[in-house]
């Protein structure tokens, strides 16, 4: 629950076990952010050494 408003799949409909494992299996934008922010970084790294 996020300020009262349910967050997430439900639980109680029949079936929707792919859905609740999907958003299970998903990260959020700001996890995103530091794996984008890893490979940017990595990738600089890279292009110097080759320069």
């Amino acid at each position: 629950m996020a300020f009262g408003i349910p967050v997430g799949v439900a639980k109680a409909i029949k079936g929707n076990y792919d859905a609740r494992r999907a958003y299970g299996l998903s990260c959020s934008p700001r996890q995103a952010a530091i794996a984008w922010k890893r490979i940017d970084y990595l990738w600089h790294l890279l292009s110097y050494q080759e320069a």
